[in-house]
């Protein structure tokens, strides 16, 4: 079943870090079956706290989503965003 990773960004530290992580990280998605749906794009909270941002990733499966999130290729920019911001990361299953 497809599996989404969900960035929930809470606050943005450093815009410049950022933008360097995106440019690395992007990449090492295709070789797990990853792609961005939705990229930091205009927002509303209906429940619960607001937020700065948040970026949507679609995988093939579970499976695929953790092997991207713990590989070498994205491990090594990973650092990048978590010194650049602060939020949470979740994994959910999709129902197709």
């Amino acid at each position: 079943m497809t599996a989404y990773v969900i960035f929930i960004r809470d606050e943005m530290k450093d815009q410049s870090a950022y933008d360097h992580y995106r440019q690395l990280g992007v990449p090492t998605l295709a070789p797990f079956g990853g792609e961005i749906l939705v990229a930091n794009g205009e927002h509303e909270a209906f429940e619960g706290a607001d937020f700065d941002g948040s970026v949507v990733l679609r995988f093939p499966d579970m499976a695929s989503a953790r092997a991207w999130y713990n590989s070498p290729e994205y491990e090594q920019f990973k650092s990048i965003r978590l010194g650049a911001t602060t939020g949470r990361a979740i994994l959910v299953e999709g129902i197709n």
